[in-house]
């Protein structure tokens, strides 16, 4: 068991190695870009999130002016029928309060 825990274990380090290689190679080759393509890059990143939002935005204002605002309620027909439901009487929570009033 303690193998395979181990082994899990470095198989998790290496892909964390990894990742943080492909990181700093990213960070590095973005660096090396000048300035005013970074800039420009930037640019072009934010606004394709923009568009990408907008777009995300619409979609869910779309579908939801769509579908009708009313609650579908429905009969449960998942619950066995096997099992009783057994209905005890509500008791008067007032009885049974820390503060009593008047009498």
């Amino acid at each position: 068991m303690l193998k395979l825990l181990t082994d899990k274990n470095s198989h998790m380090k290496k892909f964390r190695i990894r990742i943080e290689e492909y990181v700093e190679k990213a960070e590095q080759k973005w660096k090396s870009l000048p300035s005013k393509q970074q800039r420009s890059l930037t640019k072009v990143f934010f606004i394709l999130y923009a568009i990408l939002m907008l777009l995300t935005v619409f979609q869910l204002w779309s579908n939801s002016s769509t579908r009708s605002n009313g609650l579908s309620v429905g009969h449960i027909n998942n619950i066995p029928k096997d099992i009783k439901m057994q209905h005890q009487p509500i008791e008067n929570p007032a009885n049974n309060s820390p503060y009593k009033t008047s009498p």
